[in-house]
């Protein structure tokens, strides 16, 4: 990526916040913040790297995009990958694929509180590990089901833009689907620059290897990464946003299922 891409870090980074400071002046107000030092104790900071992927579970299959790939495959692939679009490993079912992925890591204090794992198996798709080479990554989205987010970089780098519209996007009124016309390093060659244009600049970061990101529900964000890298990203309700994400079900799903999972929320 060109270096003027790169050159805006304005997010909010914070270091041995507690986790009130954390809930009253970022979670409360739905504000992004970058934390640092809060993976110190993961096994898996230390721990992961490809060589300790393969032996691990190099044989065990990914999703991949649309299909499933072993993780072996996918470094070959990643390896000799020249596409603009590079295809990148996003598997919701990694821990109980290899539980000893699950072991090697533990959320955050900051994002303890999840009410939607009260649905136990039954709960939709929440977590996820991405394995990824340098220029993939993810196009600008929201989270679904109204929920907030939090990544964390055990390897490499990614640089994150969160805006609250972003240029060159066609999102559907629910934001759960985006038309997006060009890819990844087209939107930032065609369209990056005039952000700066912007009277409310987009929050912008680069998010390194021991650091996490944390991403407010309802905020549009893109995600490429700078370098191979591999991480973990879970979203979570807490109390903070359970309204919203109240909203988002009776608007979007109320005829999917939603009434009966608003009844079981208010239960609670």
């Amino acid at each position: 990526m060109k270096h003027e891409w790169l050159e805006r870090d304005n997010i909010v980074r914070r270091k041995g916040n507690s986790v009130d400071e954390f809930m009253l002046g970022f979670e409360t107000p739905n504000k992004p913040i970058l934390l640092e030092g809060c993976l110190d104790k993961w096994p898996a900071l230390k721990k992961w790297d490809r060589d300790y992927l393969v032996e691990v579970c190099g044989d065990n299959r990914f999703a991949v995009g649309p299909a499933q790939m072993t993780l072996t495959d996918y470094f070959v692939y990643s390896d000799q990958a020249q596409e603009e679009r590079p295809l990148y490993l996003f598997d919701p079912k990694f821990a109980n694929k290899v539980p000893q992925l699950g072991q090697d890591y533990e959320v955050p204090d900051y994002f303890n509180e999840d009410l939607f794992s009260v649905f136990g198996d039954e709960r939709p798709d929440y977590r996820w590990i991405i394995v990824g080479l340098a220029g993939s990554g993810s196009s600008f989205h929201i989270d679904p089901n109204s929920t907030s987010a939090w990544n964390a970089v055990v390897k490499g780098s990614k640089k994150f833009p969160l805006d609250v519209v972003p240029p060159g996007m066609y999102p559907s009124s629910d934001g759960a689907e985006v038309a997006c016309p060009v890819s990844i390093t087209e939107w930032f060659m065609n369209f990056y620059e005039s952000t700066k244009t912007w009277k409310k600049k987009p929050v912008e970061c680069v998010c390194k290897a021991g650091e996490v990101i944390f991403v407010p529900n309802g905020w549009w964000h893109l995600v490429i990464n700078l370098e191979d890298s591999i991480a973990i990203t879970q979203n979570f309700v807490s109390r903070r946003n359970l309204l919203n994400v109240l909203d988002f079900f009776y608007i979007v799903y109320k005829e999917k299922g939603g009434v009966k999972i608003l009844k079981f929320l208010f239960s609670l």
